[in-house]
């Protein structure tokens, strides 16, 4: 393939380098939580020691859904209940339910402890915190009136313009510049070489990432043209062809209340009438009325995208809907299709594996980016006041991304430490973006790159060893107890400290200049 013409060129040249500036801070806090947050199932039970607990199955729905009015009021009166299922990973029953007060109806989160038979509300009250603190991160969720989710939206949709304009740029460059990388090379040629070798390595991924994560956050300037155009207005008929589940909805209506079939009896019907699947995601609906039905999704472990959805009438017994694996059609799949790539809900831990690497790696295309960018105005053409400007950015922009590393140690730690009972969450959380806010301001303070990178290493390796240990003198699991009882408590303490010892080694050798990377030839 031929290269680009010189004006062709310096468009796109400039509005990779503009937009890739603009974006990277945002973009590599995007990155770092959702690399971490792909593991939000796996890391339940050490955030939360009380569900280091086998699989209860059979429980009461309704008392639960009852209880459920004692913890937020105005639930024992909403027409549909959602629950997502125990798993290995996280043995503990995940609710939603909407709840309607001053702001209007909105669906709030809570979760159910079947040994203890307490429920919590997420994100609030006394609940564990580290997984979805980071999970919301990833989107920016912290931030109010949905703003943190659009800023989140259209940084993936121009990362999607900077990664093309990035390979048209790059495109004649690219095999030399994968032979030509060495640590043996001054550093604008290092930066240069590496960003654009790892961008090319994790390019399929990233394109990815940006066009899901910039659907999951704009998905509303998508589906509301669809709504006026195709179906005139009326949203409940795209809803229902999306989820066919929703049809059988009585939102406005007013039913006669009614006695129907436990909850349970009808999860246990559908786990008998299919046994070769797996079920991860219940739908109660009209609980308690006369229409009541319960929805699941059925799970084929074998295939990519070949999920089912049944809803069974909890009155007669009877189906209302039978939608087998491999049975939806596109309008109904390419949800789930999306939901499964962008949280490599897919393929097993190898594939979480493999997301994680290329989070990684992506989070190092950025951060290369920006000290190429930097480097690049590093020469006489540029006046002093120009090259601190530069300097200044780069250095905030550093410091704020690296800082995360620690800041997220301590969140882990804070986690453990921090005493279990009213008000935990908002403790931990406070405890959390105050000290990233701090290790950045340290950072910042430290004014050269190689000593923000080495002061950011060292302190989050040390605090990255310190997690093991507090989980042990919280909870008494030490790593030779959670080997034999609790593996997922165990892969999380000795990741941790393995990561800890190895970035530790890398900021020595760092500090010895042992990677030879020169600031001029």
């Amino acid at each position: 393939m031929k290269g680009l013409g010189p004006r062709a060129y310096n468009i796109l040249f400039h509005t990779h380098t503009v937009s890739g500036i603009v974006i990277s801070l945002v973009l590599f806090i995007i990155f770092f939580a959702g690399a971490i947050s792909l593991y939000k199932q796996e890391i339940y039970q050490w955030e939360n020691p009380a569900a280091r607990i086998t699989v209860i199955d059979n429980i009461d729905y309704e008392r639960m859904i009852t209880r459920l009015d004692s913890v937020k009021t105005g639930i024992k009166e909403a027409d549909e209940v959602r629950v997502v299922l125990p798993t290995e990973a996280r043995p503990v029953y995940t609710i939603y339910a909407p709840v309607t007060d001053s702001t209007g109806t909105h669906f709030t989160t809570f979760v159910y402890n079947p040994r203890t038979d307490h429920i919590t509300e997420l994100f609030h009250g006394d609940g564990t915190t580290t997984g979805d603190t980071l999970y919301r991160l990833h989107f920016l969720d912290q931030v109010p009136w949905y703003i943190g989710r659009y800023i989140a939206g259209f940084v993936s949709l121009f990362f999607a313009f900077a990664v093309v304009a990035g390979v048209l740029i790059h495109w004649k460059n690219i095999i030399p510049k994968f032979y030509a990388f060495s640590f043996k090379q001054i550093k604008k040629q290092f930066w240069t070489n590496a960003h654009t070798i790892f961008g090319i390595i994790g390019l399929p991924f990233q394109l990815m990432y940006a066009i899901t994560g910039a659907f999951y956050m704009l998905s509303v300037f998508i589906l509301a043209p669809a709504v006026l155009v195709l179906f005139k207005g009326d949203q409940d008929k795209l809803v229902t062809k999306i989820f066919p589940t929703e049809a059988f909805h009585a939102h406005d209506s007013v039913d006669h209340s009614a006695v129907h079939m436990p909850i349970a009896k009808g999860l246990r019907q559908i786990r008998s009438d299919y046994p070769e699947y797996q079920l991860s995601y219940l739908e109660i609906i009209n609980p308690g009325r006369e229409n009541a039905a319960l929805g699941a999704d059925l799970v084929d472990k074998k295939t990519f995208n070949k999920d089912g959805t049944v809803v069974l009438d909890l009155h007669s017994g009877d189906y209302k809907l039978q939608i087998k694996p491999g049975e939806k059609n596109y309008t109904q799949s390419v949800l789930t299709g999306i939901n499964k790539v962008h949280f490599a809900a897919f393929g097993g831990w190898m594939m979480k594996a493999l997301y994680f690497i290329l989070s990684m790696f992506s989070c190092f295309v950025i951060i290369s980016g920006v000290l190429m960018w930097k480097e690049a105005r590093n020469k006489p053409t540029y006046s002093d006041r120009q090259r601190r400007f530069h300097h200044r950015v780069t250095v905030v922009y550093l410091a704020v991304c690296f800082s995360l590393f620690p800041a997220t140690a301590l969140l882990f730690i804070a986690e453990q430490l921090v005493p279990v009972g009213s008000g935990h969450a908002s403790s931990v959380n406070t405890l959390f973006f105050l000290s990233w806010l701090l290790f950045a301001t340290v950072g910042y303070l430290r004014k050269t790159e190689k000593h923000i990178t080495i002061y950011c290493l060292v302190l989050g390796g040390a605090l990255a060893c310190i997690i093991p240990f507090a989980n042990g003198f919280n909870t008494g699991d030490w790593l030779w107890i959670t080997a034999f009882h609790h593996p997922y408590v165990f892969i999380t303490d000795t990741l941790w400290f393995i990561t800890g010892a190895m970035t530790l080694t890398f900021a020595y050798l760092m500090g010895k200049n042992r990677f030879g990377i020169r600031n001029k030839q």
